[in-house]
């Protein structure tokens, strides 16, 4: 099966790179920008995405949707996209590709399904920069090879773990709950020497050590400022998912805390330290600094407790 047009939802940092590599290699990208923020429009401004006004015209353009929004946003895109297939039949497929348990993919998929929808479980593993290089959409589910067959032959990389839905979305959980796990352990460690006096000490022993850590710790932490909210969510929904498996998570619950108490520090954009951690753009010293001087030591305890 071939693919000539595919929606996106929505074109934010992910997504607009998504998008952009799709269209770079001759697919038709549509998208729906109602209630999406002015840096949103001006991403798909940038990638060139076509517009459209109302989601049920956005139904009637593609053959498939590529579902790439924040962590909490995915259930109500998920139930917008099948209210709009409802009253037309048509068999779009949907393909859900966001940081979420298997068991809210689940409900998201009884939701499309029940509208006539066809529905891929989904997620992406890479930085938006690298999408046209090294980033992977992994897919699982009954029509996972449909849609990677689709999708191959327009730039994007695309693996297919399995036939059995909740796949994908559970190895994004895996793969998320390292990532975030370890950068909420090395921001705790590298806070507690920057009270102590020896950051510089103990950043350049990782750097010694375990470089490939202190790399993975400074490419993420980097964009913390910005989306700490967005990686706490992954954590609410990896927590979710641990104790459907008959745990009793630590570590999850642990980076939530750093995460949400890193969400609710004061951002200046008018300061220019600040606007230089927004931007990613504050060498990591200077991040970790700032961090502490922002008061994070004492806002993980005080969101602990």
């Amino acid at each position: 099966m071939t693919w000539q047009s595919v929606g996106v939802m929505s074109p934010g940092e992910m997504g607009a790179a998504v998008a952009a590599v799709l269209r770079a290699h001759g697919l038709r990208v549509v998208t729906y920008l109602e209630g999406r923020s002015a840096r949103t429009r001006q991403r798909a401004e940038a990638a060139r995405l076509e517009v459209v006004p109302t989601l049920a015209q956005l139904v009637h353009t593609v053959e498939a949707v590529l579902s790439i929004v924040p962590t909490m946003s995915a259930p109500a895109v998920g139930a917008g996209i099948a209210q709009a297939i409802s009253p037309t039949g048509k068999p779009l497929y949907f393909i859900e590709a966001n940081a979420i348990s298997p068991m809210t993919s689940t409900a998201i998929e009884e939701t499309i399904t029940q509208a006539g929808g066809r529905y891929i479980d989904g997620c992406i593993i890479g930085g938006a920069t690298s999408m046209d290089s090294s980033g992977m959409l992994y897919l699982s589910g009954p029509d996972a090879e449909v849609a990677a067959a689709a999708l191959r032959p327009h730039g994007l990389q695309v693996e297919v773990l399995g036939e059995r839905p909740g796949q994908a979305s559970a190895f994004k959980m895996g793969y998320a709950g390292f990532t975030k796990g370890t950068t909420a352990l090395m921001l705790e460690l590298t806070l507690m020497a920057q009270a102590w006096g020896f950051l510089d000490a103990l950043l350049a022993k990782y750097a010694s050590s375990h470089p490939e850590a202190l790399r993975l710790f400074t490419t993420h932490v980097t964009t913390w400022p910005e989306y700490a909210a967005i990686r706490a969510e992954e954590m609410v929904e990896l927590t979710a998912m641990a104790e459907a498996a008959g745990l009793q998570p630590v570590m999850a619950p642990g980076a939530e805390h750093i995460l949400t108490a890193l969400a609710q520090l004061p951002w200046d954009p008018q300061d220019p330290t600040d606007q230089a951690a927004l931007a990613r753009q504050l060498p990591l010293q200077e991040l970790i600094q700032l961090l502490a001087a922002k008061g994070l030591r004492q806002a993980t305890g005080e969101h602990a407790r």
